[in-house]
């Protein structure tokens, strides 16, 4: 449902490539739907002087809405003056309402004020704490966008919670993982809650195991300095993975009550660990792709380009069932996926359904049937659901986050607590891979997922 409370989004670091890859194409795009307040302004923060709105707009091609509705305020990021030079400024930004006889009506004042931080998170951290510092944060209102990465394991993101709390409440806070913005990651819910097939087997008894997979055929693409300090577990495994499972083991929420979604989320994911009845590289596989280290120009660079890891839930409803998430660049194949197979008392009861996240977003189930013909000959068919063939137009996730946001919908954002309980399923292992890298696999560019773990 639309929310047409005035709005300011604020994007700090409004020059930087999210802002224009993402960000302002999503803002125009959720505007010609006609879905954005009526009283919508942009508020674009750089600390480039020379910079001028023409500039901003040179990457995004419908320009028209844009043009109406962004203005520029440059300022010192480091400068707590300019952060109370901002908070005035926003409070005197005008629009007009249509129809109005009063013409001219600020309405900064009354206006909700969504701060997107659009920058590394060795900046964020800073901002927070001027934010806070100038009263911007405790104002009405007010909300606060992150981009992940939220710390780097569990000692920094626990860290990095405790300084977010100390200026803004949990409710004001989204942190983003655009996964879970995209169309089968919002259906998993309703797929699960609004299919009888599905919800009355969406258990143990009848799940043999859940593999969830990000393959990217790409390699590092020039992120060199970025990939050097991340690594795939905590780029791809720590966020976008565990989350997607999470949202598979959840319990359903009651009714319509999609508030607590993130609470379930939650649940899901403290009963989540890497089983203990071997050691740790039993259960996690990484890799590393054969020109990595050209590319970085680092000889001895030990990041894991592939990850392959176990888990176990104790959760009642899912004990037994083994849990693989996998992710990798410079593979085989490109495409992200949850795929659930159904337990079997022969070969040909194997039925085995696939969430399909990317590239071509849909749902497909496996089913056998008898080949036409004289003899019983049995073949696997699937029965296929692609949200293109039905729909013309899917949102991108960006356009979802920033919607959600306006509307105060957190149930796509990850809570600070959701955070922490993956950096805690993860803890063990991050440990025991800074000590010794000598299980590191160098693998072909083009390998199959298989080819790396076997």
């Amino acid at each position: 449902m639309k929310n047409n409370k005035p709005t300011i989004l604020i994007i700090v670091g409004i020059s930087g490539d999210l802002s224009c890859r993402k960000l302002l194409p999503a803002i125009s795009q959720i505007a010609a739907t006609g879905m954005l307040p009526e009283q919508f302004k942009i508020v674009g923060v750089t600390r480039q002087k020379d910079i001028k709105i023409n500039n901003i707009l040179n990457c995004t091609t419908d320009k028209n809405y844009l043009k109406e509705h962004i203005e520029l305020f440059k300022m010192d990021l480091n400068d707590v003056n300019d952060y109370k030079k901002l908070g005035k400024y926003l409070e005197e930004i005008p629009a007009r309402l249509e129809g109005h006889s009063g013409g001219e009506k600020t309405f900064g004042e009354d206006a909700q004020r969504l701060f997107y931080l659009s920058v590394p998170p060795s900046v964020a951290k800073d901002i927070i704490t001027f934010l806070g510092e100038s009263g911007l944060a405790g104002k009405t209102g007010t909300k606060l966008l992150l981009e992940k990465p939220f710390g780097v394991d569990l000692e920094s993101a626990a860290e990095l919670a405790k300084h977010i709390d100390k200026y803004f409440i949990p409710e004001q806070v989204y942190r983003i993982d655009h996964y879970m913005a995209k169309e089968t990651a919002q259906n998993i819910i309703v797929f699960r809650e609004g299919n009888s097939l599905f919800k009355k087997t969406w258990n143990k008894d009848f799940i043999e195991s859940i593999n969830i997979t990000a393959s990217e055929q790409i390699g590092i693409e020039g992120r060199a300095i970025f990939y050097e300090q991340t690594g795939a577990l905590r780029d791809v495994v720590q966020s976008h993975l565990l989350q997607l499972l999470a949202l598979a083991l959840m319990e359903l929420p009651k009714g319509d009550k999609f508030e607590e979604v993130p609470v379930l989320r939650l649940d899901a994911l403290k009963h989540l660990n890497i089983p203990k009845d071997k050691s740790i590289s039993h259960y996690a596989k990484r890799g590393q792709y054969k020109s990595y280290r050209d590319e970085v120009g680092n000889e001895h660079s030990n990041v894991e380009t592939f990850v392959s890891l176990a888990l176990q839930s104790d959760d009642p409803r899912w004990a037994g069932v083994p849990i693989t998430l996998s992710t990798g660049k410079a593979l085989k194949n490109k495409f992200t996926e949850i795929k659930i197979l159904y337990r079997k008392d022969n070969n040909l009861e194997s039925n085995e359904l696939l969430l399909r996240i990317q590239p071509d977003e849909g749902i497909s189930f496996s089913i056998f049937a008898k080949r036409p013909g004289y003899e019983h000959q049995i073949s696997r068919h699937a029965l296929d659901f692609f949200f293109k063939e039905h729909y013309r137009e899917l949102p991108e996730p960006y356009e979802q986050v920033l919607f959600n946001a306006i509307n105060s919908d957190h149930s796509l954002f990850t809570s600070s607590n959701e955070v922490l309980e993956t950096w805690r399923i993860l803890d063990a292992l991050q440990r025991t891979w800074a000590k010794s890298a000598n299980d590191l696999i160098i693998y072909k560019e083009g390998s199959d997922i298989s080819e790396i773990v076997n």
